[in-house]
């Protein structure tokens, strides 16, 4: 998703030519053929190569034949598809993991390694692994000799090793295997989902291993790892622990995990195991796990069952859910990335109100059978009218599509666990692309100047949640939809205002009181996506103490088309609200600004991914005010990458004010890195008063961020012969004997709205610089510029404090070129 955020930033500066992909396809029915296409990916793929992999339906005897560490001699950026489930001449294909097995034999030391390099990405679906020892030798390209028993071993932990690379492991079985683990993963973004690991046997290298378990990871700080393992069911493991988490992060430096909706049961060791020493952290989202034990370190959470999970027939290995499986219809409302659209068997997911726990998903739906019919409505909420939305939560009104639903007023609070589910009604399709509404809502509730449509009261127990789905709302006073107790509310695929012939609301949601942990979108899924226009006052606006909102890819200050102006006042507020997430999300045409941090409780905040100011065509769609605005004392927020990494970055255009500003009434610790910044009213990044501050005699000093002082930059040289490296030189004067991370931007000029000042169009490579004794760093670094083929412009730069304590954008220097020919004597 960062790619198609900073594709429209290169955009706008230059065109520059991309070499077209290369992709390879193989369709296998025999081992040799597996092995020689798996032996293509290793030796002979090339840079930016798709290999995909297709295993025709069948049971192959693998034996030893694959206990080979593929891709530890392949080229950068490769990525490999192994797919099973394809008929006779991979014409079509049924991902049912049971029709395409790799039996090992019980051959020793069978298995498979798999190694991607740079950003290359993986993708293992719909195979079946079973009767793998685990590989006893596998050398990787640097000559290290990995000796750990296991059946599919992924990793990147290569020097080429890349913080974007995905790899997914989803849809698989793993039965009856033994070794020191049977699947191990290691580098930046894992994903596993909808597996099957049951009756392993696992012998450990050593006493006290650290890659002991069923299903083994690994999160290391190098390449910002992290793991989605949701719904996946876990089962008869003896000879160490089911599923282990290693971690190696400190700090900021890690992105968010997620662990949910797992079954992870009748092992004979301890179900679930964190490792990690004190310094060592989980940024994590851990919850409607199924579990009997686990270790001191794993964050137990409220919504975690520990209760036979009740499988059909376990001891024929039938690991599905019995009608009268606590599982059922018990999962979480919303994961990260999405739910995934099939189980572990390819039956379709959610059948029910919920997902169900574990890789599979059972036929049992308890949804309400009452069903709305009538747009009626009498106000009451003891007596309401048959048929009315007061009675029911589903949805087959006659009117059809579209329908206004008019309140008399107001509805009663939630307090219990209530899903109102517009997409029931006939006529209702989901939203298909990112950054527009493309879908159809076919309910709207029209409050007609009522307070709220939906509260949860600050009264509500914790246990209260309340989902949306496909729902339209206009015309609140106060919220469309207003949380002040509960948790874990979710609001998926729906419309808030620009709805004809209503009036708007003032915020379309709330998240106030004791609530905490609403998720507003979705991840990697289009139809969760929302639609806010037209509030007056914050489209979103957050002042609860607990925080921990999520609001991810929606559609703020647009109409449904995704281009047209459906400004709100300010897109989203954050007000002594803490670790809230904004990912992803499109925001313009505010009045004020696109984004506010504000209030001394406001801190732990992440600000990623975003595109303020643009829509998802590249057109601006300027916000009146600051694209980010930090004021109040907020402090240690995160907007873009975090302190240790390049990765984050959110695209801000066309700000009326500062891009990131950083008020005369902000706290310290703001992190402002890696963002790509243009046309903005003031500097790109700016602390205290509005326009260019001086830097200070003495840093840090008492101000926003310490009012850190901005480096001053003496020259730039961009060595086209060394491929776009750029020589930077500079002084900076700051606290003494202190590494700061230094930070360069590429501007297609140096004028800007504040004289000698730079632009933050394309960050650049980050490196760090040292103060000596007496807080002074003269420095020349020497940085890859990605983007080496852009004409000439102005180089500026930021640092940032090992407390993550940005400065200003400072001054800019124009770039000249190093021209080879001149430097060797020859004249023109």
């Amino acid at each position: 998703m960062l790619l198609r955020h900073f594709a429209i930033a290169l955009a706008i500066v230059a065109c520059v030519p991309v070499p077209s992909a290369r992709a390879a396809s193989f369709c296998v029915g025999s081992v040799a053929e597996l092995a020689n296409a798996l032996t293509y990916y290793d030796l002979v793929a090339q840079d930016g190569e798709t290999v995909t992999i297709r295993v025709r339906q069948g049971t192959y005897a693998v034996g030893g034949a694959l206990a080979h560490f593929y891709g530890a001699h392949a080229n950068d950026d490769v990525t490999l598809k192994l797919l099973g489930g394809y008929t006779a001449g991979c014409a079509s294909r049924q991902p049912d993991p049971r029709n395409t097995v790799l039996d090992g034999t019980d051959a020793p030391g069978s298995g498979i390694g798999l190694m991607m390099q740079g950003t290359g990405g993986l993708v293992v679906e719909g195979l079946t692994f079973t009767r793998f020892t685990g590989a006893t030798t596998l050398a990787n390209a640097n000559g290290i000799v990995l000796s750990d028993g296991e059946t599919l071993l992924i990793d990147n932990d290569a020097p080429t090793a890349s913080d974007e690379a995905v790899y997914e492991v989803r849809q698989n079985r793993f039965v009856r295997n033994a070794g020191q683990t049977v699947v191990r993963m290691g580098g930046a973004q894992m994903r596993f989902v909808n597996n099957v690991i049951a009756q392993s046997t696992l012998a450990p290298a050593q006493p006290g291993s650290l890659l002991l378990g069923a299903l083994t990871v690994t999160l290391d700080a190098d390449v910002d790892a992290a793991i989605t393992a949701t719904n996946n069911t876990i089962t008869g493991t003896t000879g160490g622990p089911a599923l282990r988490v290693n971690t190696l992060i400190t700090g900021d430096s890690a992105r968010l995990s997620e662990v949910a909706d797992n079954i992870v049961w009748g092992n004979a060791g301890t179900d679930i195991v964190f490792s990690g020493t004190p310094e060592h952290v989980y940024p994590l989202v851990s919850n409607f796990n199924l579990y009997a034990s686990s270790n001191s370190n794993y964050p137990q959470g409220a919504t975690d069952l520990h209760v036979d999970p009740r499988f059909v027939d376990a001891a024929n290995g039938n690991y599905r859910l019995a009608a009268n499986s606590p599982a059922v219809n018990r999962g979480a409302f919303v994961q990260l990335q999405g739910f995934p659209p099939r189980d572990a068997d390819g039956a379709a997911r959610i059948v029910g109100s919920r997902v169900d726990i574990g890789a599979y998903e059972s036929t049992i739906d308890d949804a309400t059978t009452a069903i709305v019919t009538t747009t009626a409505d009498n106000g009451s909420n003891t007596a309401p009218t048959a048929g009315s939305l007061r009675a029911a939560i589903r949805f087959a009104l006659a009117a059809g599509c579209p329908s206004l639903l008019s309140l008399a007023g107001p509805m009663l609070d939630i307090t219990g666990d209530v899903t109102i589910d517009g997409t029931t009604q006939p006529g209702w399709t989901p939203n298909e692309h990112f950054g527009q509404f493309d879908g159809t809502v076919c309910l709207y509730l029209n409050g007609g100047g009522a307070a709220w449509g939906l509260h949860v009261p600050s009264t509500a127990p914790s246990s209260a949640r309340l989902v949306v789905r496909g729902m339209g709302f206009a015309g609140f006073s106060d919220a469309a939809i207003k949380l002040e107790g509960g948790r874990n509310h979710r609001v998926w695929g729906s419309q808030f205002g620009a709805v004809p012939l209503t009036v708007a609301n003032r915020n379309a949601i709330r998240v106030t009181g004791n609530s905490g942990g609403a998720f507003v979108g979705g991840y990697d899924d289009e139809g969760a996506v929302n639609l806010f226009a037209g509030s007056t006052a914050d489209a979103i606006y957050l002042d609860n103490a607990a925080g921990g909102s999520t609001l991810a890819n929606n559609v703020i200050g647009f109409q449904a088309d995704g281009a047209g102006n459906g400004g709100n006042a300010s897109g989203v507020t954050a007000f002594n609200a803490k670790n809230n997430v904004l990912q992803y999300n499109y925001i313009g045409n505010s009045t004020s600004n696109a984004v506010t941090l504000s209030g001394s409780a406001t801190s732990g905040n992440v600000v990623q991914y975003n595109t303020i100011g643009r829509s998802y065509t590249g057109a601006l769609a300027a916000n009146g005010g600051a694209g980010v605005l930090v004021n109040f004392a907020a402090n240690g927020n995160t907007i873009g990458a975090p302190l240790t990494a390049t990765w984050g970055g959110n695209f801000i255009a066309g700000s009326g004010g500062p891009g990131v500003w950083i008020s005369s009434s902000g706290g310290a610790g703001n992190r402002v890195l890696d963002n790509s910044i243009s046309g903005s009213g003031g500097l790109d990044i700016d602390l205290a008063q509005a326009g260019p501050n001086a830097n200070q005699p003495t840093n840090p000093a008492t101000g926003p961020n310490l009012l850190q002082n901005w480096p001053v930059l003496a020259s730039a040289v961009r060595d086209t012969a060394a491929g776009g490296v750029e020589i930077v030189s500079g002084t900076l004067t700051s606290a003494p004997s202190t590494t700061y991370r230094l930070d360069l931007y590429y501007g297609i000029e140096c004028s800007t709205p504040a004289p000698g000042r730079g632009l933050a169009l394309f960050p650049m490579m980050k490196t760090t610089v040292t103060t000596g004794a007496q807080g002074v760093a003269s420095f020349t670094v020497a940085v890859p510029f990605q983007a080496a083929k852009l004409l000439p412009g102005g180089i500026s730069a930021t640092v940032t404090d090992p407390a993550g304590n940005t400065s200003e954008l400072g001054n800019c220097v124009p770039e000249t070129l190093d021209d080879t020919i001149f430097k060797n004597g020859f004249d023109p």
